[in-house]
């Protein structure tokens, strides 16, 4: 079996083209057992609980809203050639992603954690949702069974937050300083979106090595 642990963040635009060209290597490798962990690592971990008026948020970041714009049409570009449609237009807040973290916790625990991902990626970058609103990531976490009132308490439940910080700092202890980043079988380090080519690459010498 081939672990990988993904450091990633929701609201990483290069985590969601990262994925989907990971899901295409992994289709073309589809004997293998391949299990993967999404791992919390925040983008901002500073970013205040309702997060920030997206506008404000590009210009803070990039130094003006033509630098930011630059930036985005090179990964709207990137993303169509993985059959991502990016809608940044209609992303009105830079959310604090922590809770969505913690719904991907959830979701890892009942086994339907890529599909949850998936969900946060096209809520955010394609319908412009704020992925740090309880009622936005209510409604994700009920389209995938998850009872209402189990997520209610979730959320409210501070003893789960702790482990899930604790995760994120041990990622920055590591040396983790981006994402996404993929580790194998807790050994290779790999950063950055990789091409499906390398990723598939990357299986093909793990199963030489294997035999």
């Amino acid at each position: 079996m081939i672990e990988l642990d993904i450091f990633s963040d929701t609201i990483c635009p290069w985590c969601y083209i990262g994925k989907k060209r990971l899901d295409k290597a992994i289709e073309k490798h589809s004997h293998l057992e391949i299990k993967q962990t999404w791992r919390p690592f925040q983008l901002n971990p500073g970013m205040p609980p309702d997060g920030m008026d997206r506008q404000e948020y590009l210009i803070s970041k990039f130094g003006s809203a033509d630098a930011a714009k630059t930036i985005y049409d090179n990964i709207f570009e990137e993303g169509k050639k993985e059959g991502i449609d990016f809608n940044f237009d209609s992303i009105e807040v830079t959310p604090n992603s922590f809770n969505s973290h913690r719904l991907l916790a959830l979701a890892y625990k009942q086994n339907i954690q890529e599909d949850v991902l998936n969900d946060l990626f096209e809520a955010y970058f394609i319908r412009g949702e704020d992925i740090g609103n309880p009622n936005i990531l209510l409604s994700i976490a009920v389209s995938h069974s998850i009872d209402e009132d189990e997520f209610k308490n979730y959320l409210s439940d501070q003893e789960n937050i702790e482990p899930l910080a604790n995760e994120e700092i041990q990622a920055r202890n590591m040396g983790i300083n981006s994402v996404p980043t993929f580790i194998v079988n807790k050994q290779i380090v790999i950063n950055g979106a990789q091409t499906s080519e390398n990723f598939e690459l990357i299986f093909q010498k793990l199963t030489n090595n294997i035999h």
